[in-house]
């Protein structure tokens, strides 16, 4: 009984932290603008890129660009101009990958601290 006990409060708390990190990982992040690009260029660039950052898959890897989101200065509006909260999702049967920090990274951008 006590080892049918654990074993189940084992399964659930990794079920939890699991879940936890699938829907911190596809939610848009904010991102300072690389200082080399306007905000004009960091976006097109950005949209541009997010469909095609992951090479269409074979039958066997299973990644397919989902959605794009680029909003300026944030989502709540109020954030410095060189600011921006963004996404881009990849979906497989098992979940979903949010590769926009990779490309912002690429373009000389970076995660932005949430006291800016």
């Amino acid at each position: 009984m006590k080892f049918t006990l654990t074993t189940l409060i084992s399964i659930a708390s990794l079920m939890t932290l699991v879940r936890g990190q699938d829907d911190n990982y596809s939610n848009p992040i904010l991102v300072a603008k690389p200082d080399c690009q306007s905000m004009d260029e960091f976006q097109s660039t950005f949209e541009r890129l997010c469909p095609i950052w992951i090479p269409p898959p074979t039958a066997s890897d299973g990644w397919y660009y989902d959605s794009t989101s680029f909003v300026r200065g944030g989502s709540d509006g109020n954030s410095p101009d060189y600011l921006a909260t963004v996404n881009c999702l990849y979906t497989t049967r098992g979940g979903q990958k949010n590769v926009a920090l990779e490309i912002v990274q690429s373009l000389g951008g970076a995660i932005a601290n949430e006291g800016i």
